[in-house]
């Protein structure tokens, strides 16, 4: 019985979760033609660019060039390169710096001993000598086009616009993996947050390529580092004061998707444990705020995302012993397999054809590879929330960046336990998809081979890249190459 209570409780919870991303699609169906509105600006209001990097440097020169080359008055310009890195990406940063500060630029290197706070410590440090009125931030590995601030600062039409957002692109890479995350990315942008910010739900703050009002951020309590989701604990915080925010979706900034399972389970991990503890921290002072109760939901639902991949987890570990018992099986809901299972896969569609026409076809075809390795990182992700949920706060471990070459890839010792436990996992799917379909769940069965996959594709490519280190094997150096040689 209690098998069968838990079983249901996390399937609920996922026909729940698909149910709210068909909604967002439908809303984002009903708004997608929708255009926020833009003034002219009469004046150049003062700007601080903050670049916030550590152990960067594949890309340091290339984002602080970016920077340096915005469009904006010089003497209305700041940049801070807030650097906490204990590598030679200070080395370039600061000769990199000298060089636009010699040609009359304000910029500097804000170097800290320690990574107190990390991400946000770094962001609430540099914004203690801020000059700006506004606050552009930019991840180490993106590339915001020249006129970005030109065409940004035009969509504060209101002081009562707390940050605008713009959407995430990809710069060029061969590698399959980075190919099917960009199609996640790009449902999130273009039908996630356009629907929920033309529907006047939360919209989170996705940490980089975007614009903050300073007072907003002094408002809203300021960047805490007590959650690895900084941006979204802020942005949560801001849409509780009664701040409002803008997505624009017509302003793209390029940046890398990471290219191997290890960094990718890094990058996701992170965000999952980032989500759970700002599900913990913020979901009281969500529903006691002045929010609407379709705004409240709103934003629990985008709390408790990264919540999914451990009901995944829950439901699929229970699959098996369920499975033996047929005619009791057969009575569990499995909603999450229905129609609000539609809400995911159409989002990615529709992301697809709304930027690349009959183009999307050829995108789609990737489409495999995302779901194959969403599947994959469930243990993973179910790991992370568990610990998010119960633990204050962790080290914020930055995704490896590759510039013009390859990231590094650095072997983790718990990733290598955990990928273990995911070819353990690939198995026991594997089995249990066989006994689903000779009990007729032919559906049940497929998806439980997409897992299996999923599962071994982790696990596999981890010990790839691990065990050789085990056995005393050097591994094979990768040749650098640059976006034109592919």
């Amino acid at each position: 019985m209690l098998l069968v209570i838990l079983y249901s409780l996390a399937a609920t919870y996922l026909a729940m979760y698909g149910l709210h991303a068909l909604l967002l699609v439908i809303q984002y169906g009903r708004h997608r033609h929708d255009q926020p509105r833009t003034i002219e600006l009469s004046e150049y209001p003062i700007v601080t660019v903050q670049l916030p990097l550590y152990n960067e440097p594949n890309v340091v020169e290339r984002i602080i060039a970016a920077a340096a080359n915005l469009d904006w008055p010089h003497d209305r310009l700041q940049i801070q390169v807030l650097d906490d890195s204990i590598d030679h990406t200070t080395t370039l940063a600061r000769s990199a710096v000298e060089a636009r500060r010699a040609r009359g630029l304000d910029i500097e290197v804000i170097h800290r001993a320690n990574r107190s706070g990390f991400k946000a410590g770094a962001l609430a440090n540099g914004l203690t000598i801020a000059t700006g009125e506004f606050v552009a931030i930019f991840d180490a590995d993106f590339v915001p086009a020249p006129d970005f601030l030109q065409k940004m600062m035009p969509h504060f039409v209101s002081n009562s616009i707390g940050f605008v957002q713009a959407r995430w692109d990809h710069l060029p890479t061969s590698s399959p993996f980075a190919k099917g995350l960009a199609i996640g990315v790009d449902g999130h942008f273009i039908v996630e947050q356009t629907a929920r910010n033309r529907s006047d739900l939360p919209m989170i703050f996705n940490g980089s390529a975007g614009i903050w009002r300073t007072a907003c951020i002094e408002a809203s309590g300021g960047w805490a580092g007590d959650t690895l989701c900084e941006d979204m604990d802020l942005s949560l915080r801001a849409a509780m004061a009664g701040w409002q925010c803008v997505f624009v979706p017509d302003v793209a900034v390029p940046q890398e998707e990471p290219e191997h399972i290890t960094h990718i389970k890094s990058q996701h991990g992170r965000w999952a444990k980032g989500g759970a503890q700002c599900l913990r921290k913020l979901s009281l002072p969500l529903l006691r705020s002045k929010l609407s109760v379709v705004q409240k939901a709103g934003g629990l639902m985008y709390l408790s995302g990264y919540a999914a991949h451990l009901m995944m987890l829950i439901v699929i570990v229970l699959w098996l012993p369920l499975a033996l018992h047929p005619t009791l099986f057969k009575q569990m809901p499995l909603a999450f397999l229905g129609f609000g299972g539609l809400g995911l896969p159409i989002e990615y569609v529709a992301s697809q054809f709304a930027l690349h026409g009959k183009g999307g076809f050829r995108k789609l075809l990737f489409l495999p590879v995302l779901m194959a390795v969403g599947f994959g990182l469930a243990f993973n992700n179910g790991l992370n929330v568990l610990e998010g949920l119960f633990k204050r706060s962790g080290e914020f471990k930055r995704t490896p960046k590759r510039g013009a070459g390859h990231a590094a890839l650095t072997p983790d010792p718990r990733q290598t336990v955990q990928a273990f436990i995911e070819l353990g996992l690939s198995l026991y799917t594997l089995i249990t998809a066989v006994l689903m379909a000779k009990s007729g769940e032919v559906i049940s069965a497929g998806v439980l081979l997409i897992y299996s996959f999923g599962f071994a594709l982790a696990g596999g490519g981890t010990l790839r890249l691990s065990l050789p280190r085990w056995l005393g094997i050097k591994p094979l150096q990768r040749v650098p190459h640059t976006p034109e040689q592919e």
